[in-house]
C-alpha cells in the first residue's frame, strides 16, 4: 500500500490519534503489512501529512487543530506560517507571536496549532514542530563570553537566535571573526 493510499484510508476512517496496532485493526489490514505500514506512516509524517504524537500515535493533522507550512520570520522577532493546504474560515498566513516561534527559523516547514480564529478570517498560532530545516548552513559573527560559552550572531535579521558552538568545534575561529556554520 502506498502511502497516500494508506493517507486517503485513515482520513475516511480513523477519527483520533491511534497507534499502529490500532491503525491495522480499523483498516482491517493483516498483521503481515505492518513493516509496510510503519514505513508508509514514517513517510507520512516526514512529509506533514500526519502527525505522531509522543506516546507513538499517528493523527490526521486537521482534526487535531495542527496544520503544516513554511514560515516566514519576521527580523522583529514575529512570524506568519503558509499553509500547505488552506483551512475553512482562515484567510491569508497564520501569525506567530515571538514567544510561540519555539527555535523555528525563516524559511523552515513547521507544524503550526492554529488557537485562535478572527471573524475577519485572521488566525493565530503557535509552532509545536519543525518539519524541515530551510538552512543548514549561516554566515555570521563567532562569539565567546567571558565564562567560556561561544555562539555565532547570524547575519540575516530574520534568524533571531544565536547559535551555540560546542567548546572544541570553534575550529581556528577567533572572536570577531566572519564564520559559516552548520546548523
Amino acid at each position: 500500500m502506498t502511502p497516500d493510499e494508506l493517507l486517503h484510508r485513515i482520513r475516511e476512517r480513523v477519527t483520533h490519534p491511534s497507534t499502529v496496532k490500532e491503525l491495522m485493526r480499523a483498516l482491517k489490514l493483516p498483521k503481515g503489512e505492518a513493516p509496510g505500514i510503519r514505513r508508509a506512516l514514517k513517510t507520512l509524517v516526514d512529509r506533514g501529512a500526519l502527525i505522531e504524537t509522543r506516546g507513538r500515535h499517528f493523527g490526521v493533522p486537521e482534526l487535531m487543530d495542527l496544520a503544516p507550512g513554511r514560515i516566514t520570520v519576521h527580523p522583529n522577532g514575529f512570524g506568519f506560517v503558509k499553509l500547505d493546504h488552506p483551512i475553512d474560515d482562515i484567510t491569508g498566513d497564520v501569525y506567530v507571536a515571538g514567544h510561540n516561534l519555539h527555535e523555528a527559523m525563516h524559511g523552515d516547514r513547521v507544524l503550526v496549532r492554529v488557537e485562535r480564529h478572527g471573524r475577519d478570517g485572521r488566525a493565530e498560532g503557535r509552532i509545536v514542530r519543525i518539519l524541515e530545516r530551510s538552512a543548514t548552513t549561516t554566515v555570521g559573527r563567532f562569539d565567546r563570553e567571558a565564562q567560556g560559552v561561544q555562539y555565532v550572531t547570524p547575519f540575516d535579521k530574520r534568524l533571531l537566535m544565536d547559535v551555540q558552538i560546542a567548546e572544541g568545534d570553534q575550529l581556528d575561529a577567533a572572536p570577531g571573526q566572519m564564520v559559516v556554520v552548520e546548523i
